[in-house]
C-alpha cells in the first residue's frame, strides 16, 4: 500500500470538510484502496478503489491525538459518517465474510487516467534542469505557511486563497506581510473564551492600512521648516526676515 494518491484542491471547498469523521475516513479510505485491479488482503482479491476494513479497525485507524493519548471515534459515529458518505454517492459498503468491503465511487476519476511511472523507471530519466519559481506562487506559498501555522491548520478556505491573492496583487512587500502576520495574532484580543481568527479577511484589511501608513510615512513634506540663523541671541525677527527674504515672502 505503500506509493501515493491524488487529491484534489477543491476537496476543501467540499461540504465533506467539515465532517471531521467523514473527512478523515474519506481520506484514510483513498490511500489505502488497491490502485489497481487483482491486488489481495487475506486472500479477498481487491478490485481498483476497494479496501477491506472492519469497523472496530477504522476506530483505531481514525484515533486523534489528545494529550498524551489518542481519543477513538465511537463504531456508532464512524457508521454514521459512512452513511452520510454513501448518501454523497463517494463510496459504498459492503459485508463480506472477510470484513467490510468500501469501495471508492469514480476511484480512477479522482485518481486521473494516467498512472504515475514506476520509481525503477523515475530513476532512469535524466534530471531536468530546475524551473524558475513564479514570484506570486512563492508569495503566496510562504503567506499561506505562515498563516496556516498561526491559525494551527493545514487548509485553506477559498475566501483565505483570495484574500491572500488580493494582498499579493497589492504589491506589499513579503517581509511586511509576514511580520504584520504575526503582530496580527499576536495582539489579537478575543471576545470570547475559544473565540479566534478563523480567516485571513480577518487580517487583510489590516495589513493594507499597516502599509498604506507605512508609505504616507515616506512622503516628503511640502512644507519647509523655518530654522532661525545665527545664535540664540540673535533677533529673532531678523531672522525671521531674512528667512522671508531669502523664500520671496514679503513681511
Amino acid at each position: 500500500m505503500a506509493g501515493w494518491v491524488r487529491l484534489y484542491k477543491s476537496m476543501v471547498d467540499h461540504e465533506i470538510f467539515t465532517d471531521n469523521v467523514g473527512f478523515r475516513l474519506f481520506t484514510f479510505l483513498i490511500t489505502k484502496a488497491a490502485f489497481q485491479d487483482g491486488m489481495k488482503i487475506n486472500d479477498y482479491e481487491l478490485k481498483k478503489g476497494q479496501f477491506i476494513r472492519s469497523y472496530s479497525k477504522l476506530c483505531d485507524d481514525l484515533a486523534i491525538k489528545k494529550g498524551r493519548g489518542l481519543t477513538k471515534f465511537t463504531r456508532a459515529a464512524v457508521k454514521a459518517a459512512a452513511e452520510r458518505l454513501q448518501a454523497k454517492g463517494m463510496i459504498t459498503a459492503e459485508e463480506t465474510e472477510y470484513g467490510m468491503l468500501w469501495t471508492v465511487l469514480n476511484y480512477s476519476k479522482f485518481q486521473g487516467a494516467a498512472e504515475e511511472p514506476a520509481y525503477e523507471n523515475k530513476a532512469k530519466e535524466k534530471p531536468k534542469a530546475p524551473q524558475p519559481k513564479d514570484e506570486g506562487s512563492t508569495s503566496f506559498q510562504k503567506i499561506e505557511e505562515k498563516f496556516t501555522s498561526r491559525k494551527g491548520s493545514l487548509f485553506l478556505s477559498a475566501v483565505d486563497t483570495a484574500a491572500i491573492k488580493r494582498v499579493i496583487e497589492a504589491e506589499i512587500p513579503i517581509d511586511d506581510v509576514l511580520n504584520w502576520i504575526d503582530e496580527i495574532f499576536e495582539q489579537y484580543k478575543p471576545k470570547y473564551p475559544g473565540d479566534k481568527i478563523n480567516s485571513f479577511s480577518y487580517c487583510e484589511p489590516i495589513i493594507r492600512d499597516r502599509w498604506a501608513a507605512k508609505q504616507s510615512e515616506k512622503q516628503p513634506s511640502n512644507v519647509s521648516e523655518f530654522r532661525p540663523r545665527g545664535s540664540v541671541q540673535e533677533n529673532s525677527f531678523a531672522a525671521l526676515e531674512a528667512y522671508a527674504k531669502e523664500n520671496g515672502i514679503g513681511i
